[in-house]
């Protein structure tokens, strides 16, 4: 797998070494996805010890959207699902709002994972929309779209995330605070 942590030039130490913890904590993140089928939307949340976030210290904290990056996203879970014969999926808008909002959430709280600080599950956030339905979630914290694609891809968990033949649309935000420091999110739904 690509190495996570580039060399930072003239930036401090202290900077450095975050960065080193973020991209091992992306690593470890990044190999368990979270996978929520209806039925789990409707059960009380309970935070498992894997899935606390993890503290960002960001270079430039002020998060903007890259849209064209989102597309390319949708565009490389097509391409995947090509390769197996399964239909493309739809981008929707209230799925793209639902990675739009965890995207901007994590990068503006400064954290990295699935639960955010104060406990609020993916499963929470799909209840909250009152979206009852099969979905899936891949996180990235990662310096380019291409390499947040290759991450999925050679995931085998975020990977059957994007050939599952169960979802058929797909919500995605991409959302950097600059300095190759962009969340990726991939939301997925049956229907």
């Amino acid at each position: 797998m690509k190495k996570i942590v580039r060399s930072l030039g003239s930036a401090s130490s202290r900077i450095a070494r975050s960065l080193r913890v973020v991209g091992l904590a992306a690593l470890l993140i990044a190999a368990a996805p979270l996978k929520v089928h209806a039925p789990m939307i409707s059960e009380a949340s309970t935070i498992v010890p894997g899935d606390a976030p993890i503290s960002i210290v960001f270079v430039n904290p002020h998060p903007h959207s890259i849209p064209a990056d989102a597309a390319a996203l949708a565009v490389g879970v097509n391409t995947e699902r090509a390769k197996h014969g399964l239909p493309a999926l739809r981008r929707d808008a209230t799925l793209d709002q639902v990675a739009y909002a965890k995207a901007v959430d994590m990068a503006a709280r400064g954290y990295f994972g699935h639960t955010d600080p104060n406990g609020v599950t993916f499963q929470d956030r799909l209840a909250a929309r009152h979206l009852n339905v099969y979905a899936s979630e891949n996180i990235a914290f990662d310096s380019s779209e291409a390499s947040a694609q290759t991450a999925f891809v050679h995931s085998p968990e975020h990977y059957s995330g994007e050939i599952d033949p169960r979802v058929q649309k797909i919500g995605v935000a991409v959302i950097t605070v600059g300095r190759g420091q962009t969340f990726y999110v991939e939301d997925f739904s049956g229907n």
